[in-house]
């Protein structure tokens, strides 16, 4: 199989393994009891704690392990806000996450604004500014927007924000930024900001927040006062340490894997736009993350692209695997797509380890079925 759909989820390292085994079946002693077996698993969270944080330039104390980024996401938005009322501004390209949780706030009585984007996918810093005031309680801005790779400059909003209520919440969505680009939370500027372990080949079930120490969350999930009273539940430890490990794994890669992937997008951005008419590249090069290609196809349904290709066991997207069952027509809208371009969204997300004989077999293939798809709708 020829897999380019790994903004959605990727395989775990083999490293991962073996780890994820250790804690599950030999040292799988709860890491909040008091005997003696329980030092090891606590001291593997904790370890966990300082490698994340120190990839993304943080105290270990200020970073909370969850079971997904859409739990860090929900904790963000509904753990936060002191205010009983007031603005919460969020980008129009949020992931469903962040953009549901928000529609759930406006229906708690919260004024929900979405900033509006550029056609690629990124925050437009002008029509940003004329939406602060001092009464925006929280702003959440995707870090890399999981649709179309755009890069938001985080660290410009949170300023902005800030200067306009010192006391606002800034949250960042940083699921496909973090183990993708370099990332430093204080530079940034951001009170929290959100991770997944299976988006940097990780075990699924796992993610992590970091919360500023200044920000003092409510209590999001009741019981035995795990990850300091904010989230209780038994630690994940086969997972935490599994991620840890694919922490490590692409930390220590992540310029070289970058670098390789800045030229394979490079590749089929110009293939596409070679090959294939009537198409739109909804992924700036310029300012995106080097794993993510979105692009549209005119008249053509982006489901029938996908499922032709499934049969030659290729697997391709049609954006976030979260929303993509609901036909949901939010995104193409918020880059102001005509609408005869809607239904023909689709992404590619790579990994920098395909070889170039996969890679070309999968565009190839690509291409022959947008042609026939056109054939089929002309008949």
């Amino acid at each position: 199989m020829i897999y380019l759909d790994n903004a959605a989820t990727t395989s775990m390292y083999k490293e991962c393994l073996s780890i994820y085994e250790e804690y599950a079946c030999i040292n799988y002693f709860n890491p909040s009891a008091l005997y003696a077996q329980s030092i090891k698993p606590n001291q593997v969270v904790n370890n966990a704690r300082k490698t994340i944080a120190a990839n993304i330039g943080c105290l270990y104390n200020e970073i909370y392990f969850t079971a997904s980024g859409s739990e860090g996401d929900n904790l963000a938005l509904f753990s936060t806000i002191k205010q009983k009322k007031g603005k919460v501004l969020i980008s129009d390209t949020e992931h469903a996450a962040i953009y549901n949780s928000a529609m759930h706030l406006k229906d708690m009585g919260y004024e929900v604004i979405c900033i509006p984007v550029d056609a690629y996918g990124r925050v437009i810093i002008e029509e940003y500014k004329k939406l602060l005031s001092k009464d925006v309680v929280l702003v959440s801005c995707i870090h890399v927007c999981n649709e179309t790779g755009a890069i938001n400059p985080i660290s410009d909003i949170s300023k902005l924000a800030k200067a306009a209520n010192p006391s606002c919440i800034i949250h960042s969505d940083g699921v496909q930024a973090f183990g993708k680009i370099p990332v430093n939370v204080k530079a940034l500027g951001v009170d929290l900001y959100t991770m997944s372990s299976h988006k940097i080949h990780g075990p699924k079930g796992v993610g992590a927040i970091y919360i500023k120490s200044t920000v003092h969350p409510r209590t999001f999930i009741y019981g035995g006062g795990q990850e300091s009273n904010i989230r209780s539940a038994t630690e994940n430890v086969p997972g935490i340490a599994s991620f840890e490990k694919a922490c490590q794994i692409t930390f220590n890669n992540l310029t070289k894997s970058h670098g390789i992937s800045k030229k394979i997008q490079k590749y089929i951005v110009d293939f596409i736009n070679k090959n294939i008419s009537d198409c739109i590249i909804n992924t700036n090069l310029d300012q995106s993350s080097p794993y993510i290609i979105s692009f549209s196809l005119k008249n053509v349904r982006g489901e029938g692209i996908v499922h032709s290709l499934e049969s030659k066991d290729i697997v391709i997207g049609t954006g976030s695997a979260c929303s993509a069952k609901k036909g949901l027509k939010r995104i193409p809208v918020a880059l102001n797509l005509d609408p005869s371009y809607f239904d023909g969204m689709l992404r590619i997300s790579f990994d920098p380890t395909i070889n170039q004989t996969d890679l070309d077999y999968a565009l190839n293939e690509l291409t022959k079925v947008i042609d026939k798809e056109r054939e089929l709708l002309q008949k």
